[in-house]
């Protein structure tokens, strides 16, 4: 039989490649800012123009977009339309639930109770181009741009409809 010859070498030169890994990434840890921006920082800085808006689930189905503190309609999403506004909505809302409100409606001289979700987002547009969406109650900030120019354009349109509308 013969003996087993370990060469130490190798041995030696993967536990340096394990303590210079280890070395980096606390040197890299060190040198980082000690606290991240808050989102809300981050939508201040070098903002150009945002708008607050109100998403109103509607008793068809439908998705009502109005400014936030004029409720001034700015677009309709019909039922089977928009996929791409109601996921992103759906995703940032499934963390943190907006209450849902009770709405009296008139229809042919009689009272009917409508409960539809309000859910309050901002939309902002900063100095470079970004455009991000911010929900307040779960604190979470989507750079638009990450899900491709046509579904930005999405969005910017809403930017660009509440400018427009008096």
């Amino acid at each position: 039989m013969s003996a087993i010859h370990v060469r130490p070498a190798p041995l030696i030169a993967m536990a340096g490649l394990a303590l210079g890994s280890l070395m980096l990434v606390s040197w890299h840890r060190l040198n980082l800012p000690s606290t991240p921006a808050e989102p809300q920082q981050q939508l201040t800085q070098n903002i150009a123009k945002q708008v607050d808006l109100l998403f109103v689930d509607q008793a068809d189905g439908g998705v009502l977009v109005q400014r936030s503190p004029d409720a001034a309609v700015l677009a309709q999403i019909l039922v089977g339309e928009g996929g791409f506004v109601r996921a992103t909505l759906r995703s940032l809302i499934r963390e943190h639930p907006g209450p849902a409100l009770s709405v009296q409606g008139d229809n042919s001289n009689q009272a009917q109770s409508i409960t539809s979700a309000r859910h309050h987002f901002r939309l902002a547009m900063t100095e470079q181009g970004q455009l991000l969406l911010w929900h307040p109650l779960s604190g979470r900030v989507l750079d638009l741009k990450a899900y491709g120019p046509s579904n930005r354009q999405v969005f910017l349109e809403f930017l660009l409809a509440s400018e427009s509308t008096p």
